[in-house]
């Protein structure tokens, strides 16, 4: 699996790493204020980093379901 995932792929990949998810939009904002690691690529889109995901979920307050 790529290490690197498209914005669009976080809401599934937050949920199956067992964490609650926000609406797609604040996982925008929060892309786009630097709040979490996030880049954009050569075709100006978002993307992030599969290793950085327990930084992001916590950058964003997101409790562990499992939890």
């Amino acid at each position: 699996m790529q290490q690197r995932q498209p914005l669009t792929a976080l809401p599934r990949v937050l949920i199956e790493a067992g964490y609650e998810s926000p609406n797609y939009r604040a996982l925008y904002e929060g892309a786009v204020s630097a709040r979490f690691p996030a880049k954009q690529n050569a075709a100006a889109r978002w993307t992030f980093d599969l290793d950085d995901l327990p930084q992001i979920a916590d950058a964003l307050g997101l409790s562990d379901l499992a939890a």
